[in-house]
């Protein structure tokens, strides 16, 4: 909390004149009036302030966390290692992070989901991607063990665990081979498993809890018609229904369920690009929009507060932010957590014994394990007569200005401590409440939480400059364009690019783009003036270029692609944004098989994968080998559930027109073809361009040979052996047919 100043630009309301003689009666007489005014709808409300750490940064990490709290309120985090490819675990022990490998037999460690036992030990789920198998992990005295839970078939994607009361693990997942949601369990005979629902594709995206019998609820994705959709077992079997159809809804589910066992689902509207939330109750299911700024509502964690009120964690695609939305009496309130570059993926939510929020997410930007939380309480902070909660720290500093536990700072907050000040004085670290610092909990410290409330709301000159500005990429190879948009409505706005601590170019403006043309890791920072108020202010951001890539046509992905034969979609091109593929969002938003942005999802049959999510102005390339010259036809594997629509594909550089086919779902296949396509012998390339096109799904190329260009020879017959030397044979190579 910001200790207020009497010289700063925002007077007081007391001054220190008025300070001096003001007493007690007339203070409250001040506070009752102001407390009917918070009464009736009028007083500010802060949110709250978050901090936020990094807790692994060793190389690609942070991707599918899954968070849990232990007993004291310590944070324990299990998520994917992409550089070594191995399941990781880290925990706070109220001094620092510490973090261990759990298990890197193979690439293993996808769709982790995190529970604790009535000890404490942790114990995870998990996909085994070298196998395709379902893993579990638990840890005791002896260090950690792992097993395979189900191997039949491509098992494992999209886990959740959750432990019953005698602490034995139960497992929703999802059956890609047959396209089945599943639930696995545990007693003392061993692992057991069954299939919930196999009506259509479904089963993505699943969410566990059991209620208080021990019964599991899931929440879950019906892929093939889009919905959204709820699985429960009674005792006596399995039964679903459909919770929300109306569009493409059901990505990243997250369930909870309330002290009467009712469920609560929070999920992402791909069709509105919203964060939605579902509730259930006596009456049947509703729903509701939470937020629907822009593209928001990925990677959604649920919790409920000890009142029954939903709190979500979710990404900001838009703004590439970590979010969270909260819901009380007045309704959803939403705010930003952490913008500090591409930040949000992947989170995580639990609610402290307070009911303070913690989230562990993915940075993106900087290929970290990041997590955020609401300030934890002094030791000794403890309810004060007449609060709901323990007191908070709303921004930080370490003083406890919401000091009745409702999660904001307002009236209520200094009338609270004004009644109970001996109380505060006797029971509370003097520490956590001595707002003017004088070493004592006193009346002085009444007036100093009553200015330091009202002081922002009393200024004599109100001003709108308050600099912010987004940039739509924070880091790829050079040469990297990036564009400057800043949403300040002041007439000067100057912005300083600088590598290190040297500046290197300054524009004015309010958009503008910028090409960093050498590695390093830059800073963009914007100045916006106000030239009638004289106000400044100031936002930076970060840029990170990396070295031009020497990866070009040369590197395919994972091996060498040898045609004719088959080449999957999601086996473009390495070499990153620009080089072999360029994106529109950041997040990889099926979550699967790579952790760059491009958008795969799980695909049941031969690959397993598909490209999904295609927006306009995105390309994929393919390295393809031929061993001869020859003209090819290309058959693209394609569902389109909307009308025809056209993409580029440019063979070597030369561009011809593919028409996608209208097939009339997600999941229904038709090949569209290139007939005569030329190539050479040796490598080729190939750039499908979605230029003009969105909104289907890519499956792979298929290349059949059309015509090779075979070299053949023939052996002349000398006219003379012994005069005349052999004559060269005549090349009758064919010249290769171009379209």
């Amino acid at each position: 909390m910001r200790r207020p100043s009497f010289l700063s630009c925002w007077p007081p309301i007391f001054s220190p004149k008025v300070i001096v003689t003001v007493n007690r009666h007339i203070f409250l007489s001040i506070l009752s009036a102001a407390l009917l005014l918070v009464s009736l709808g009028i007083g500010p409300v802060s949110a709250q302030t978050w901090q936020n750490e990094t807790v692994d940064s060793a190389g690609q990490v942070g991707f599918f966390t899954s968070l849990a709290l232990d007993s004291a309120g310590n944070p324990r985090i299990s998520y994917f290692d992409d550089t070594d490819g191995n399941l990781k675990y880290a925990w706070h022990d109220g001094l620092g992070w510490h973090n261990e490998t759990v298990d890197s037999e193979g690439r293993v460690g996808w769709y982790t989901s995190l529970a604790l036992d009535s000890a404490g030990n942790p114990r995870i789920s998990y996909s085994d991607w070298s196998n395709n198998d379902l893993k579990y992990a638990w840890h005791d005295d002896s260090g950690w063990h792992t097993e395979t839970v189900d191997s039949e078939g491509y098992v494992g994607a999209y886990t959740s665990l959750a432990l019953d009361s005698a602490g034995n693990p139960r497992i929703s997942y999802s059956d890609l081979s047959n396209n089945d949601l599943k639930y696995a369990w545990h007693d003392d005979s061993g692992w057991h498993n069954e299939t919930v629902d196999s009506k259509g594709t479904v089963g993505w995206y699943t969410s566990l809890a059991l209620d208080s019998a021990g019964n599991p609820r899931i929440s879950y994705l019906y892929e093939g018609t889009d919905d959204l959709k709820y699985a429960w077992h009674d005792g006596s079997g399995w039964h679903n229904e459909t919770v929300d159809s109306e569009g493409y809804v059901g990505k990243c589910t997250s369930l909870a369920l309330d002290g009467a066992g009712n469920p609560r689902i929070s999920y992402f509207d791909n069709t509105n690009n919203d964060l939605k939330y579902a509730w259930h109750n006596d009456s049947g299911w509703h729903t509701e929009t939470v937020d629907s700024a822009e593209w928001v509502g990925w990677y959604t964690s649920l919790a409920l507060d000890s009142n029954g009120n939903p709190r979500i964690s979710y990404f900001d695609d838009t703004n590439d932010d970590l979010k969270y939305a909260y819901y009380d009496s007045a309704g959803w309130h939403t705010e930003t957590v952490d913008s500090a570059g591409e930040v949000g993926l992947y989170t995580s939510l639990a609610l402290d014994g307070a009911g303070n929020p913690r989230i562990s997410y993915l940075d993106f930007t900087h290929g970290d394990l990041k997590y955020a939380w609401v300030g934890t309480p002094l030791s000794g902070v403890c309810i004060v007569p007449g609060g709901t909660a323990l007191p908070a720290d709303t921004d930080g500093d370490g003083l406890y200005d919401d000091v009745n536990g409702d999660g904001v700072f307002n009236f209520a907050d200094v009338a609270l401590y004004f009644n109970q000040m001996e109380w505060i004085s006797d029971n509370e670290p003097v520490a956590a409440f001595d707002y003017n610092g004088n070493g004592r909990v006193d009346f002085g410290d009444v007036i100093w939480l009553f200015n330091y409330l009202d002081a922002p709301i009393v200024s004599p000159t109100p001003t709108s400059t308050v600099a912010a500005f987004t940039l739509n990429k924070t880091m790829g190879a050079a040469p990297l364009a990036v564009q400057f948009t800043s949403s300040d409505q002041c007439d000067l706005l100057n912005w300083t690019i600088q590598l290190g601590k040297t500046p290197i170019e300054t524009r004015s403006g309010m958009n503008l783009t910028y090409v960093f043309s050498t590695a390093g890791t830059y800073t963009v920072q914007l100045k916006a003036s106000n030239s009638t108020t004289g106000v400044i202010s100031s936002a930076e951001n970060t840029v990170t270029v990396t070295g031009t890539s020497t990866i070009t046509t040369e590197q395919p992905y994972p091996t060498q692609h040898n045609v004719p034969g088959r080449v999957e979609a999601e086996d473009y091109d390495q070499g990153g944004e620009g080089i072999g593929y360029s994106d529109t969002t950041t997040p990889n938003e099926g979550g699967v098989y790579r952790t760059d942005s491009v958008d795969i999802e799980s695909l049941p049959g031969a690959s397993g994968y598909d490209v999904g999510w295609i927006r306009a102005g995105e390309f994929l390339t393919y390295s393809v080998d031929t061993t001869e010259a020859g003209t090819f036809d290309i058959g693209f594997c394609v569902a389109n559930p909307g009308s025809t629509k056209t993409v580029i594909v440019y063979v070597n550089g030369a561009p011809r027109t593919l028409t996608i086919p209208a097939t009339g779902s997600w999941i229904t296949w038709q090949t569209a073809t290139l007939t005569g396509v030329s190539m050479n012998a040796g490598r080729n390339l190939i750039k499908v361009d979605m230029d003009n096109a969105a909104s289907f799904n890519f499956d792979y190329m298929e290349f059949v040979v059309d015509y090779i260009a075979s070299p053949t020879t023939t052996t002349p017959t000398p006219t003379d052996t012994t005069l005349t030397p052999t004559q060269s044979p005549t090349d009758t190579t064919p010249t290769p047919i171009l379209t």
